[in-house]
């Protein structure tokens, strides 16, 4: 790509085309706020959301995440320094980024606490609290250049599955208004396609929805939900360019003995990653 213009972020060739393999195997450990994030349950490293960033943005363009729990998207943008703005419905969420961008700081691509280091970079994504679709409303036409987020996919879990990362049964907001909450996957999938176009008019033309999304195996069939939402995305309008398979091996759930020398049932060790573009 030497000479020539690259509109969409600010790396150099061979990064772009190492990006563009559907295989995305990462191996980072922890960070420094993950004692904190973790009470989410389901949480994506900073380094990872920050790769995410850094490919569908310029420096100082803006990132949202409708969908954004303990920060992860903003903590990523905060790491290659890009503004960014989340969304999130649950108060204990948005109290925990609070929390991590009172106590830490970047320096040297990674989080340090503040006493550790005086000179470090905060962390200036802004969190709002209240139901993404309210927000997404009030946001003026092709005003954000990048849409990175991980909506709550927990339907049919209940208690012993997701009721970390939603608000089951803790009278915290309503059922209507939590995508993770709802009663079934077709009520899930509308009020995703409602929430995909308010994305889509808030987008620049020519820039992209990044969204990730694991698949469930359900009453004895595997859900391909990766796919079934990227489905929902393009009835709003959006054209799926592509999916990464992601897998991150330092924190990759142990593998179970589901079904041996019986049936095969599937351990699902990877998250989709799905790349729409508002063409």
């Amino acid at each position: 790509m030497k000479g020539k213009e690259n509109p969409l972020n600010d790396l150099e060739g061979r990064e772009w085309l190492y990006w563009t393999d559907t295989l995305y195997i990462t191996d980072y450990p922890p960070d420094a706020t993950y004692l904190l994030r973790k009470a989410h349950g389901a949480i994506k490293p900073p380094q990872v959301m920050a790769e995410i960033v850094r490919f569908f943005t310029k420096k100082g363009e803006l990132v949202l995440d409708p969908f954004a729990g303990v920060g992860g998207t903003l903590l990523g943008a905060a790491l290659v320094e890009r503004p960014s703005l989340g969304f999130e419905i649950d108060p204990r969420w948005v109290a925990v980024y609070r929390q991590i961008q009172r106590e830490f700081v970047v320096q040297e691509g990674e989080f340090k606490r503040r006493e550790e280091a005086p000179k470090g970079r905060p962390i200036d994504g802004v969190m709002q609290l209240g139901d993404c679709l309210e927000h997404l409303k009030g946001m003026p036409d092709e005003s954000v250049a990048a849409v990175i987020t991980d909506p709550p996919y927990g339907i049919h879990h209940g208690p012993r599955g997701f009721k970390q990362e939603t608000n089951f049964n803790m009278g915290l907001c309503s059922p209507e208004g939590d995508l993770g909450r709802l009663a079934d996957w077709d009520k899930f999938f509308d009020k995703l396609q409602e929430v995909g176009q308010e994305i889509y008019r808030v987008l620049w033309a020519g820039r992209y929805l990044v969204m990730i999304m694991g698949d469930r195996y359900w009453q004895g069939e595997y859900l391909p939900l990766g796919f079934m939402a990227a489905q929902t995305m393009r009835k709003v309008g959006f054209k799926l360019k592509g999916i990464k398979i992601w897998s991150n091996r330092a924190t990759r759930r142990p593998l179970k003995p589901y079904a041996v020398k019986n049936v095969f049932v599937p351990n699902i060790t990877h998250q989709n990653i799905l790349i729409l573009r508002k063409e």
